[in-house]
């Protein structure tokens, strides 16, 4: 072997350990000299057997599209049968690699079996023995945060034109009232209601930003949660009296876990405050907290018209409302339950749901528990 072979090799296995194995791979398969000589057939091979070890898709097809090689993440997106190409897409990529001898660089959008697309990033290129090369890198995730990025930008601005639509009609409304005391009291009220409204959905936003980021970490410290719900019901209480709507509390005194007590004071809050909005008045709403060895359950329940079970799995996406009307009469902005989704998964947690129509819905947030006797440990 070459001394520039040994070169190619040597940094081919450096970015391995690095990360970079995918584009330094299509280099070595791509490059027609190194140095201006020819890479050997020897590099060649050991790319091609490099196949086995890719974290990615990778595979090797002869010249008659045979698959001679492959990787097992190449199995696992159902790219071969029976030792051939099962994406025509691809067989066609391979074809154009044959007849040009030029690499390839595509993104694709393939269909699974079940329906479902998903997105690749291809590379092809020819190797040695009439052999083509074939790197695949599932960028999926990356649409779909994309596609949820354009979602929520979306979302966002026709909730924020309604209230500042309405801010703006209201203030005209006011000038030209000047001279009807009772019609300006009327426009005042529902401008500062329209204010609040607008208030509460920046303050949303902040939060599931701020959750949606590491810093929650950062502020993380032991809390009780008999203080936690202690002030979430607090801050409801104005609403719960409005609608003649008990709230009972059932918590051990001595239960911690670990976080930001605002945060977690916000999730309680958006429950406990949904629970009351969607309850009849004179109704009951309750806290229940359960504990086991490693875990917290924080439920709140209440006795109101209950969630349809095909509207369920969607309950805790931004900005999806199951009564649209019913929301807009209550003033919700659409993040609540989504923000208390994102506050227990930043705290190790999660959160589910139990509901049936006419019955009522419960909601459970699941915390990792905190021992006390850690406290001193901690301080």
């Amino acid at each position: 072997m070459t001394s520039e072979s040994t070169v190619v090799l040597a940094v081919l296995g450096a970015t391995v350990a690095s990360g970079l194995i995918v584009g330094m791979f299509t280099w070595l398969l791509t490059s027609r000299s190194v140095s201006g000589r020819i890479v050997d057939h020897n590099v060649l091979e050991v790319g091609e057997k490099l196949i086995d070890v890719l974290a990615t898709a990778g595979l090797v097809i002869d010249h008659s599209n045979t698959v001679v090689r492959y990787s097992a993440n190449a199995t696992a997106m159902g790219l071969i049968h029976n030792r051939s190409l099962a994406v025509p897409e691809l067989v066609a990529i391979v074809d154009d690699v044959r007849r040009t001898g030029e690499p390839i660089f595509h993104e694709l959008e393939l269909a699974r079996s079940s329906g479902e697309y998903y997105w690749v990033d291809v590379r092809a290129a020819r190797a040695g023995n009439g052999n083509v090369v074939l790197l695949l890198e599932d960028n999926t995730e990356g649409h779909r945060l994309d596609d949820a990025r354009r979602d929520f930008i979306a979302n966002i601005s026709h909730e924020l034109k309604t209230p500042i639509g309405a801010i703006g009609l209201l203030a005209e409304a006011l000038v030209d009232a000047t001279d009807e005391p009772e019609m300006v009291r009327k426009f005042s009220t529902n401008l500062l209601k329209e204010s609040r409204r607008l208030a509460e959905l920046v303050q949303d936003i902040i939060q599931l930003s701020r959750v949606q980021s590491n810093e929650v970490l950062h502020k993380a410290s032991p809390v009780r949660i008999s203080d936690i719900i202690a002030e979430a019901t607090e801050r409801c209480s104005i609403l719960a009296e409005s609608r003649s709507i008990t709230i009972t509390v059932e918590c051990p005194e001595s239960v911690f876990v670990v976080g930001d007590s605002e945060l977690l004071i916000v999730a309680i809050k958006n429950l406990v405050d949904n629970a009351i909005q969607y309850s009849e008045p004179k109704k009951h709403v309750g806290v229940g907290v359960t504990v086991s060895e490693n875990s917290v359950q924080i439920a709140v329940a209440d006795a109101g018209m209950g969630i349809p079970k095909d509207e369920q799995a969607r309950i805790f996406e931004r900005f999806y409302r199951v009564d649209a009307s019913r929301s807009r009469q209550t003033g919700g902005t659409g993040l609540g339950l989504s923000l208390v989704k994102h506050i227990a998964l930043s705290h190790g947690g999660e959160v589910s749901l139990f509901s049936q129509v006419g019955v009522g819905s419960t909601f459970t947030v699941r915390l990792p528990r905190f021992d006390p006797q850690q406290l001193e440990v901690l301080s």
